[in-house]
């Protein structure tokens, strides 16, 4: 299972994803404006739509990442409780407070023999 990223992974790739979307709308505003003084208006425009999509879609890269991050760290804490009740488990019963085990001569499963 060394597959499975840690929650200190999770945290630095949505870190990563968000840092990407905000580099990505910066570097679509500044070459949309370029665009545009140039007098490409609509290649302007569709380099700012662009990169509007693109950082939306690592925000939301960035929020799912952080949304797994926290289910996978609940899933551990409900793995260590379960851990430390199966730990607990109850004693066994005092001889004669349980069910019987045969012990009688109507006690036993099979009354023919």
């Amino acid at each position: 299972m060394d597959d499975v990223p840690t929650p200190r992974d999770l945290r630095g790739a949505a870190g990563v994803a968000r840092t990407l979307a905000y580099a990505a709308g910066a570097v679509g505003v500044i070459a949309g404006v370029i665009l545009y003084r140039g007098g490409d208006v609509a290649f302007a425009i569709a380099v700012w739509v662009l990169t509007f999509g693109v950082g939306a879609l690592l925000m939301i890269a960035a929020f799912l990442l952080l949304a797994l991050m926290g289910i996978q760290a609940r899933l551990a804490a409900m793995e260590s409780d379960l851990r430390v009740v199966r730990g607990r488990r109850t004693p066994d019963p005092e001889p004669g407070m349980g069910p019987r085990t045969g012990d009688g001569p109507g006690d036993h499963p099979n009354h023919w023999g």
